[in-house]
């Protein structure tokens, strides 16, 4: 038969996918077997699990009630939610193959290659930079969100553990700039000034910060 050739781009994007999928999984639940799952028969924990790790990345559909699960977990959806989806997909977050190549870029300079590649396939510097320069603006704007919300909503005083203290509101930013939908429930009590916050964070994100910081 014929064979079929993958471009570069279909290789990160789907072993990218197939790493975030099966890896977001498997924590969900190893985090949730003694939390939310702890009732669940196992297939109804696997397809739980393989759902939450699909669904935060780009859907925003919940079938558990995130303020209910342990911290350690709404931290992998947080790294999930950031993540996002593939290029030339309606899904927000920084994008499979961006983070692919800041790895490859990272993997390349610890060996001191001076070309990124993967499978034998060079990655062109232009191609690179761009990633890079994805990277750092989606960083970079997710922390100044974090930081103005925690001070509107946080202020200086010293929050619990609780779902409605840092990392509640760590996820409601993360979320709202990957434009997820997901929430620990904290959105009906943010301040004037954090649901402004909040929509500018969703309009920056569908936008996207290289077409904001271009305009």
């Amino acid at each position: 038969g014929r064979r079929v050739s993958l471009t570069l781009h279909s290789r990160l994007v789907l072993v990218t996918t197939a790493v975030l999928i099966l890896g977001g999984a498997g924590s969900y639940l190893i985090l949730e077997a003694q939390h939310t799952f702890r009732d669940f028969s196992l297939g109804t924990r696997v397809w739980n699990a393989l759902f939450m790790s699909v669904t935060a990345r780009t859907a925003g559909f919940n079938t558990v009630d995130y303020s209910t699960t342990a911290d350690s977990t709404n931290f992998v959806t947080i790294l999930l939610m950031a993540v996002g989806g593939s290029p030339g997909s309606t899904a927000g977050g920084l994008k499979t193959t961006t983070v692919a190549l800041i790895g490859l870029l990272a993997f390349a300079r610890l060996r001191g290659d001076p070309v990124v590649s993967a499978w034998g396939r060079s990655v062109s510097n232009e191609t690179v930079q761009r990633a890079a320069g994805l990277f750092v603006l989606g960083f970079a704007t997710l922390t100044l969100g974090i930081l103005l919300v925690s001070v509107l909503e946080l202020g200086g005083a010293a929050e619990g553990g609780d779902q409605g203290g840092f990392l509640g509101h760590m996820f409601e930013v993360v979320s709202a700039f990957n434009t997820v939908g997901l929430s620990t429930g904290v959105t009906p009590g943010l301040s004037p000034g954090g649901k402004v916050l909040t929509v500018l964070l969703m309009f920056v994100g569908r936008v996207g910060p290289l077409t904001m910081a271009t305009a």
